[in-house]
């Protein structure tokens, strides 16, 4: 995966192994030397993950203006460059917890940076950054991680555990009320792990929950190789890592899940919204449009159903608009209940509806036609009567009919029946 990354270098650290490395595997490289210039290239630029080399004294500037850096990234990835020289025990400021998305040293291997920044880029490539530049990322809230095959959870620093329940299991299969989880973490020391991972992200809620090998160096090369066999795991995790290292690509897994899960809401809410009539609760005429000339050529064995509302505009002009916005949802919802889950039901004008409906013989379409007539007429709005003309048009099998031809056609015969003193169904022979 090609990412454009920016690399804060402020402490000068010897950054040429990873510039290289991320060089040779086609990474764009921005560099800065400095963190409060970054803000600038941050808000000018298109940035999909940042480098930042950690000092080793945090002064109360550095702080001021990561703080800044880290509300202004929003959904970018932050990774912290730690000094191999200082020493891979050495302790991570408490500061950059819940801050950093991930840690990696200066000596990092070529293999194991590509595939650590490929991680992080993908989970920031699953939403689209401007849609989701007005969330807030503070506490993550309650979350719930489970732990399977693992003899103990050592590793797990405590900001992994605050404001979490922890499940932890030591056999496989289990009842499946462990999979509402927000993270699975699984022991690549069990032979069951491969057949674990893929039965977890076979669960239809488990599409995208992050799933986590992890491994000690007797194992390292076989979590390596289930990797890349595509079971499902989103990353693998080295229980020797310093266990800073480990809470925060941990946390940044959980943070960029509920971020995606929050972009899913919001883009199925824009999608309906855009797709529903407000008033009457059915599609409406746009998306019935593109509906019909995405699936133009599929309407074999169909119908059209034209259905207008009688004497529309005197109701309008004696009750006024919110009684006939009323009246409109009322009739919908009598419509509603006489189609099938399959068929399209839209609001083709101001007073008329449409009902597409697939695969259906004509017996059963002019069926429908008139029990949705009938049941209208019997059913009074708030002691005002309101009745129907539909028009009824049916695409046979193998004959030359477009389904515009349909809908003018069903449209002509909804005419015809208001024509003829509404209250009826008129079908096309």
């Amino acid at each position: 995966m090609v990412a454009r990354v920016l690399v804060v270098n402020e402490n000068k650290a010897d950054l040429s192994k990873i510039s290289s490395e991320l060089k040779n595997h086609y990474f764009a490289l921005q560099f800065s030397k400095s963190i409060e210039d970054s803000l600038r290239i941050i808000s000018s630029k298109s940035i999909d993950i940042v480098l930042i080399s950690v000092p080793q004294r945090i002064s109360n500037t550095f702080r001021d203006f990561f703080s800044i850096l880290r509300q202004q990234c929003n959904v970018i990835p932050i990774v912290g460059v730690l000094d191999s020289k200082n020493g891979k025990g050495a302790n991570i400021p408490q500061f950059f917890c819940a801050t950093m998305d991930d840690f990696i040293y200066t000596d990092i291997k070529g293999s194991t940076l590509v595939d650590r920044m490929n991680a992080l880029a993908a989970l920031k490539d699953r939403f689209d950054e401007s849609l989701l530049s007005h969330v807030h990322i503070g506490e993550i809230g309650r979350r719930k991680i489970v732990s399977i095959f693992h003899d103990n959870v050592d590793f797990l620093h405590e900001s992994v555990l605050k404001n979490t329940e922890l499940v932890t299991l030591n056999t496989w299969p289990v009842i499946d009320n462990i999979y509402n989880a927000d993270l699975f973490l699984i022991s690549m020391a069990s032979e069951q792990a491969n057949e674990c991972c893929a039965s977890i992200r076979l669960k239809k809620t488990n599409k995208y929950k992050p799933i986590v090998f992890t491994f000690d160096k007797d194992t390292k090369e076989k979590a390596k190789r289930s990797m890349r066999l595509s079971f499902g795991c989103t990353d693998i995790i080295n229980l020797s890592s310093n266990r800073m290292i480990i809470a925060s690509r941990i946390n940044s897994l959980i943070k960029y899940n509920r971020l995606h899960e929050m972009f899913s809401v919001k883009i199925k809410k824009s999608l309906y919204l855009s797709a529903i009539d407000s008033t009457t609760e059915v599609y409406n005429r746009s998306f019935l449009e593109d509906f019909l000339e995405m699936n133009g050529h599929n309407f074999v064995s169909s119908a059209i159903l034209m259905i207008d509302i009688d004497k529309f505009k005197f109701i309008n002009d004696k009750f006024g608009h919110a009684f006939a916005d009323s009246m409109l949802k009322y009739i919908s919802n009598n419509i509603k209940r006489y189609v099938r889950s399959s068929d399209i039901i839209a609001r083709y004008g101001g007073d008329e509806f449409i009902i597409v409906m697939t695969e259906v013989d004509k017996l059963t379409a002019v069926d429908i036609a008139h029990r949705i007539q009938k049941k209208i007429e019997a059913s009074p709005f708030q002691e005002v009567l309101c009745t129907v003309s539909v028009g009824v048009c049916c695409l046979e099998s193998g004959g030359k009919m477009s389904i515009q031809d349909a809908i003018s056609i069903a449209d002509k015969f909804m005419y015809i029946a208001k024509q003829s003193g509404g209250n009826s169904v008129k079908i096309c022979a």
